[in-house]
Formats: C-alpha cells, structure tokens, sequence
C-alpha cells in the first residue's frame, strides 16, 4: 500500500476532489485518529537527528506504531498528503515555536492546524473578519487580527488565558522552517517538550491528555483525572487511550531515564 493511501486509512477516509468540505472532514478525522505525542518524536531524534520524518516513513509507523508526532511532524506530513490529494499549501510560522498549514482555494486563504493538541477543528480564513473563536472540550480558541499578517492565537480554559501565540501569515516552504525545525529537537532542559511525555488525542466527546504520570480525560461534563504511581497500569492505559504500542511508550520513558527525568522509580 502506497503512503497516500495507508494515511487516508488511517483517517477512514477515501480520496476525493479537493473541496473546503473535505478539508473540514479530514481535519476532524485527523484530530480523532491521529495524536500529538512526544514518543514518536524522542525516537525519531534518536535514529535520525533533529529532522521531520518523512511522508513514507511517517505513513508506515502511523499503521504500525500508532503514531502522530508533534507540530512539525503532524502538520508538514499533512500538508504533504493535502497536496498530493490536489490542494494547494504553504506554511506559517507561530510564534514561539510552533508551525501550521496555509491552505490556499483560488483567492481564499485557510489556517489549518491538526499539530497543536487542541480542537481547532476546521479550516479558519483568518482575514474574512477580526475574530474567530472556536469552542471544544472546555477550551475557547480566540483568532484575532492585529494586522493583514498578523494574528493573535489565544487559548482560554473556563475564562482564563493560558497560551498565546502569534500567528505571522507570511506563506513559507518546508526550507524555510528547518531552523525551527532543529530548535525543536534541541536536547537540553531549557526545552520542555524534550523532557517530558506529553500526548492528546480527540475521541467522540472525549479529550485525552497525558502529561508525564497524569492523564485527564475531559468532556463537555467534566474533567476526570487519573495519576499513575506504577509504571504497568500507566503503560497499559496510555497504549489504549492513544493506540500506539508499548514499546515506543518504553522507548520514550528510557530516553527521559537517560536525561535524568524518572516518571517512575523501581
């Protein structure tokens, strides 16, 4: 089976003519069964350095291990599939340390973001009016223009702001991100994400997010919170909420045990 079409059953998807109506349903498929995760990536920088898988690569330990990626994986390989399924991208830098998708239908221009771990779950023409909110899962996403390139991403939890991005809307190509790109895979403490498991993952009503030893699973009632002082049931529950093996789970709490990060003592 070729990548194009090993990714699109991972998405339970079939091939169709590009559309906003197909962007919409393959970002949602996307958000439900495919997660942002850390595992994939402490790999990854093992085996091949400070680099995006690529679309093959990507396409087969999707089937296999289960995996997403982070921001740069997720959104570059989706990209990569949007075009090879007709649609026209680019990408744009967030700041700090963030990338997403332009998606570009005839004079129209969408933001799409299936690698930031939230439900921004459709395509957003940012420049059609001054501001967008999305709500899901508890959270409110709040677009808001400063200007024709620049857009504010605020991300609210039950009236509080607890992100804020800046959306620069300037087209760029995979080269021009490849900065970024290594800054994110920079192996020292001052960069979190390298030291710490995180995962989300969106199932019908529920958000699944893991962070190091907690998993919450969060819905439109309430918020339920599991902490884990065994390394067997967290394993074990971490593989079913997120569908991907254990030995990649394994690989990733050895990479933190290296770096002097124990999530559990023997």
């Amino acid at each position: 089976m070729d990548a194009v079409s090993a990714y699109l059953e991972q998405l339970k998807m079939n091939k169709e003519q590009p559309s906003l109506n197909y962007l919409q349903r393959l970002i949602q498929h996307h958000l439900s069964l495919i997660p942002y995760e850390t595992f994939s990536k402490f790999h990854y920088f093992t085996k091949h350095g400070c680099r995006v898988p690529g679309f093959a690569q990507f396409a087969v330990n999707l089937t296999n291990r289960g995996w997403g990626g982070t921001c740069y994986s997720l959104n570059m390989n989706f990209a990569r599939l949007l075009k090879e399924l007709g649609f026209s991208c680019s990408f744009v830098r967030v700041l700090p340390g963030h990338a997403a998708i332009m998606v570009h239908m005839g004079d129209r221009h969408f933001y799409v973001d299936v690698g930031y771990g939230s439900p921004i779950t459709r395509p957003i023409e940012l420049n059609s009016r001054p501001r967008h909110v999305l709500h899901g899962f508890g959270e409110e996403i709040i677009f808001t223009s400063r200007n024709e390139q620049i857009f504010q991403l605020e991300r609210r939890s039950h009236g509080k702001t607890f992100v804020t991005k800046q959306i620069v809307w300037e087209p760029l190509t995979e080269e021009d991100l490849q900065q970024d790109i290594a800054a994110s895979y920079k192996d020292c403490s001052s960069n979190i994400t390298m030291r710490r498991i995180s995962a989300v993952r969106f199932q019908g009503n529920n958000c699944y997010f893991l962070r190091n030893q907690t998993l919450k699973v969060i819905n439109y009632r309430d918020i339920r919170e599991y902490h884990f002082r065994e390394q067997t049931p967290w394993l074990r529950t971490v593989a079913e909420a997120f569908q991907i093996d254990e030995k990649g789970i394994e690989e990733s709490l050895a990479f933190l045990n290296e770096r002097g990060v124990h999530l559990f003592t023997k």
